[in-house]
C-alpha cells in the first residue's frame, strides 16, 4: 500500500506502546519502512483516547495461594486500540477507523476510500 499512499502525498506513522529499543527491534524485524514511535507511557495513546486494559498479562509477583508462591500472575495491561487515523497538515483529525477487537485493522480498501473521500481523488495538490 505504500505506493498508493505517497501517491496520495500521504506520510505513515505508526505508534506502539513499546519502548524505543522494542520499537526499533520490531522495525527491524517486520522490515517496516515507515516511522515507528514509541509511547510507552501510552500519553499519545491516551490523548487520542485509544487506550484499553483488555489484554491479559502473567507477570511474576508475590502472589501466593495457600501459602504457595506462583510464578506468574494474570493482570490486565493497558495498550492502545489499534485505531487508524486520518490526520491533515493542520494536525486536525480527519477520519477515525477503530476495532473493539485488537487484532483487527484497518483494511487497504477502506483505508484508500477513506483518504480519498477527505482529501479527494486528485491528489495532485497534496504531492510534495
Amino acid at each position: 500500500m505504500r505506493e498508493q499512499l505517497e501517491a496520495r502525498g500521504i506520510v505513515l506513522v505508526a505508534l506502539s506502546k513499546d519502548d524505543v529499543e522494542t520499537a526499533a527491534r520490531h522495525k527491524r524485524r517486520d522490515g517496516l519502512g515507515f516511522t515507528l514511535l514509541a509511547d510507552p507511557d501510552l500519553a499519545v495513546i491516551r490523548r487520542y483516547g485509544v487506550e484499553h486494559h483488555k489484554a491479559i498479562e502473567f507477570s511474576t509477583g508475590s502472589f501466593t495461594l495457600f501459602g504457595i508462591p506462583l510464578a506468574l500472575v494474570p493482570s490486565f495491561k493497558a495498550m492502545a486500540i489499534p485505531t487508524t487515523l486520518l490526520i491533515d497538515e493542520a494536525g486536525v483529525i480527519r477520519w477515525i477507523d477503530q476495532s473493539e477487537d485488537y487484532r483487527v485493522r484497518s483494511g487497504e480498501a477502506r483505508v484508500l476510500g477513506a483518504i480519498d473521500g477527505v482529501f479527494g481523488t486528485d491528489h495532485s495538490g497534496l504531492l510534495r
